[in-house]
């Protein structure tokens, strides 16, 4: 409870804080203008614009599918959440990667699913629903990066420390060259040289104050996702349990083992692709649906892959986010049969046109 509280403490004083700055910002700017405070103004507008925390939007890639567009997988999603007792995402979206999401969309915060062709089409019914009960159960478990105050001020601040990281400059760094500098000056006079000596100057001066800044803002965000990690890892083992309620442990498990072998994954689809050897496409897995040669042999070269290159074993605990394979270990065996065993090859003919784009970005990419 106590850290509950730090949490919204500190997310509050960010929020107020960023509209602080920006209330003196335009107070400064709109003052006798234009006068000096012109550009103080300006620099606070900027500052507060940047930390102001926005809530996190579907990302453009990804390809958002109606309902009339894709009703089974809809219905499929619709079901699932009715079964861990909450709403039915209102955006349903699928994209190129061996991966999936969930969140809220917006500042009307509308549930979303984000799934990836390419995980769906490795796994069966039964992953499928574990897939998507993993998903949508973060949604309602209580997670602090998910809440509408809390959840939004991490990004703000880790935009703000990514913009202060120190980049290289490389006309600034040309304009230092010792042998720049004496051609310049042989042909323009000492007019370089006190240009250059302005430069040097200006960086000198900016550049501790932008370190100390982003210190500032990197120990603020750290100390933040630390006061929100303990909430947020077992808001992560309570979807895993609820999608083994679901699905049952196994099918969990391997949904997991297959994420975490991503990378892998992805290397032997793409060269499976361009090579046009699909002898894994048995008479079985082209009774799936319409998905082509190309994915219906996925299924048996991600078997190959995760029997000849087990998951990376990773039991730190300390560990945060806690590793793929470190989910799995922790997951405890569901007592009785999956609440759930549905039929979701009706999905992989409404994916088709995803499938296909896939395939192509595989074999062109």
């Amino acid at each position: 409870m106590m850290r509950r509280c730090l949490t919204f403490v500190v997310a509050a004083a960010v929020q107020l804080a960023s509209l602080s700055c920006l209330a003196l910002g335009v107070w400064l700017c709109a003052r006798h203008f234009p006068s000096v405070g012109l550009l103080p103004g300006v620099v606070l507008l900027a500052l507060g614009a940047l930390t102001l925390p926005r809530p996190p939007a579907l990302p453009r890639e990804a390809t958002r599918l109606s309902r009339a567009e894709a009703p089974a997988l809809h219905d499929l999603a619709g079901r699932v959440s009715a079964a861990l007792g909450l709403p039915r995402p209102r955006v349903v979206a699928v994209d190129d990667r061996l991966d999936a999401a969930s969140g809220f969309d917006g500042v009307f915060r509308r549930r979303y699913l984000r799934i990836g062709a390419p995980l769906w089409a490795v796994l069966d019914g039964r992953q499928r629903i574990a897939l998507l009960a993993m998903e949508l159960a973060r949604n309602g478990t209580g997670d602090p990066g998910r809440a509408p105050v809390t959840g939004w001020v991490d990004r703000s601040l880790g935009e703000l420390e990514a913009l202060l990281e120190p980049q290289r400059d490389e006309s600034l760094r040309a304009l230092q060259d010792p042998a720049i500098v004496a051609a310049s000056s042989t042909r323009m006079g000492s007019q370089m040289t006190g240009n250059q000596s302005l430069v040097w100057v200006a960086e000198l001066l900016l550049f501790p104050v932008v370190w100390v800044v982003r210190g500032a803002v990197g120990l603020l965000r750290r100390a933040y996702v630390a006061l929100q990690r303990p909430a947020a890892v077992r808001a992560l083992h309570a979807a895993d349990a609820a999608g083994a309620g679901l699905a049952g442990s196994a099918a969990v498990r391997d949904v997991l083992a297959i994420r975490a072998l991503a990378p892998s994954i992805a290397t032997v689809l793409r060269r499976d692709a361009r090579a046009g050897d699909h002898a894994g496409a048995d008479a079985a897995a082209l009774r799936r649906g319409p998905v082509g040669p190309v994915v219906a042999a996925w299924p048996a070269l991600v078997a190959q892959i995760r029997a000849a290159q087990p998951s990376p074993v990773d039991d730190d605990p300390a560990a945060y986010p806690p590793s793929l394979t470190r989910r799995a270990a922790l997951l405890a065996d569901a007592a009785g049969d999956p609440a759930l065993d549905l039929d979701t090859s009706a999905t992989d003919a409404e994916l088709e046109p995803i499938y296909r784009r896939v395939v192509r970005d595989l074999r062109t990419g």
